[in-house]
């Protein structure tokens, strides 16, 4: 009598059908979840160039650069907590 295969646990039959289901159930999760990263980094991209326009904006403004501006901001804040 023949031994029955023992199956060891990490082999996987590599046919045209568990091909086809392994893609339908993990394929296109994963496609979405790298779209969703890649459209969540374009946003984040956007958000940072903002934040850098309305920091260039403040500067020209005041006439300081942006370390100055924090600084002054600091000091003044020091002075109302000590008043």
């Amino acid at each position: 009598m023949k031994s029955k295969f023992k199956y060891d646990g990490k082999s996987r039959p590599t046919n045209k059908t568990y091909t086809k289901r392994w893609f339908e159930i993990f394929g296109k999760k994963e496609e979405e979840e790298l779209k969703e990263s890649f459209e969540q980094s374009k946003r984040n991209k956007i958000e940072r160039q903002d934040l850098i326009d309305s920091i260039i904006d403040v500067e020209k403004k005041s006439g300081k650069d942006l370390v100055s501006l924090i600084i002054d901001r600091k000091r003044k804040e020091n002075n109302d907590k000590k008043k």
